[in-house]
């Protein structure tokens, strides 16, 4: 895929690994500071925040500038920012605001860094590696979510807090400069640049493109919503589950958890190559469907290892989903809106989280049956696969299946959905 992409690759890592070590550091931080559970709350609050605040302006961003030299700018802001929280712990603040404050401020470059980082990798893949590419990028990440809070919780152990957020602060700057080193050719730099309009209606203009122009990019925004929601029913309370239904003791539910980090590494290791086989499209329904499916093998077992291998399977289908979903979205959307169709479609899928989450603790406080939680998570997972079948997502797998001389063929399964609406818009495809 070129040394451009290897280059992307190893800036991924290193940021991705720079996250779990601030994810790790900082609550453990304000607890150090407070030994208030409601103080650490509130930091997860504010960094949430962000999300619903910058997403939709971060894609505007993403579509107007040149991404490139917006992801050096996240990655170097992220750094400084590292580096004034560090500079907080060296001076032994003891007022908590100044670090809410420096929070919020971290937590700011990430929903504007993951639209242009989205929108970059099809500037530099070519488009029938973009499965693969997407499936090194996620299997890169998952590797860090099982090895980032080891690292973290070692470096505080071992060196304190000054030098882990110190640590944070060079994993920025080194994923800054892997993206400099990146050859800025005219592929790499071109974004249409047409006469812009305000900040809202280049916004209104994405959403109209989701939710009138593109129907399959509609359909697949809404099944990620309707997923998010089932998932999180249970992922919420997931450990309340496992002490309080299964009575598993601390060191036994780690291993549980550790369980979801190798099935999400197996399931973006073969990620790449499925959809090469298998249209993205057919993907998304077919592991939504399977995973409702899995889901219900949750309530009859007792076996911390049966629920580990339940556990990790459910994490590799949700790998390859989103692996299926950057991949269609790569080859729909044209290049222009591409940051914001990204930045859009990610805010509707993280909508339905919280809303989960408190359906999720309603139920169990009502009727304390979280295997009633489990039921009502996997038959909605099956709902949202049937609905998305039923969509013209599906109806574009069906199109495809018609269409399709050669079943199996590599090449036919990757000219995807809606190749109408894409050639109507005359532009390059982007993720």
């Amino acid at each position: 895929m070129g040394g451009r992409y290897y280059l992307l690759l190893i800036a991924s890592v290193t940021s991705s690994l720079g996250n779990w070590v601030y994810r790790l550091a900082l609550p453990l931080l304000v607890l150090h500071l407070t030994g208030s559970a409601l103080s650490t709350s509130l930091l997860y609050a504010i960094e949430y925040l962000p999300f619903l605040l910058l997403s939709l302006p971060g894609g505007v961003f993403a579509d107007r500038w040149d991404r490139r030299r917006l992801l050096i700018a996240g990655d170097a802001t992220a750094g400084v920012i590292a580096l004034g929280l560090a500079l907080l712990v060296v001076m032994d603040m003891q007022v908590i605001w100044p670090i809410y404050l420096v929070a919020f401020a971290l937590s700011c470059v990430e929903p504007i860094y993951h639209p242009a980082f989205q929108s970059f990798l099809p500037q530099i893949v070519p488009p029938n590696r973009l499965g693969q590419a997407n499936g090194w990028l996620q299997s890169g990440e998952n590797v860090t979510t099982m090895i980032g809070p080891v690292v973290a919780g070692g470096l505080i152990a071992l060196t304190g807090f000054e030098v882990t957020i110190l640590v944070n602060a060079l994993s920025f700057f080194v994923s800054a400069l892997a993206i400099l080193a990146i050859r800025a050719t005219d592929a790499v730099t071109r974004v249409a640049r047409t006469a812009r309009a305000s900040l809202t209606n280049e916004i209104r203009e994405a959403l109209a493109y989701i939710f009138r122009k593109n129907k399959v990019l509609m359909a697949g925004s809404l099944m990620f919503t309707g997923t998010n929601f089932a998932i999180w029913l249970i992922q919420a309370n997931f450990i309340f589950y496992l002490v309080s239904y299964r009575k598993l003791s601390p060191d036994v539910i780690g291993i549980v958890l550790a369980a979801q980090g190798v099935g999400a590494v197996l399931g973006a290791a073969v990620a790449g190559r499925l959809i090469r086989q298998i249209a993205p499209a057919r993907v998304l329904i077919g592991t939504t469907a399977l995973a409702g499916l899995v889901t219900l093998f949750l309530i009859p077992l007792h076996s911390p290892v049966a629920i580990a291998i339940v556990w990790g399977l459910l994490y590799a289908l949700g790998s390859i989903n989103p692996v299926a979903w950057f991949t269609l979205r790569q080859k729909i959307v044209p290049n222009e809106l591409l940051g914001r169709v990204v930045a859009t479609t990610r805010m509707l899928a993280f909508a339905s989280i919280p809303v989960s989450a408190m359906v999720a603790g309603v139920i169990e406080t009502s009727f304390h049956n979280f295997y009633l939680v489990i039921a009502i998570g996997a038959l909605l997972r099956l709902l949202v696969a049937g609905l998305a079948y039923l969509s013209p997502l599906g109806a574009s797998v069906r199109r495809l299946d018609r269409t399709t001389p050669v079943e199996g063929s590599a090449k036919e399964q990757e000219s995807v959905p809606a190749p109408r609406m894409v050639r109507a818009e005359s532009v390059q495809d982007a993720e």
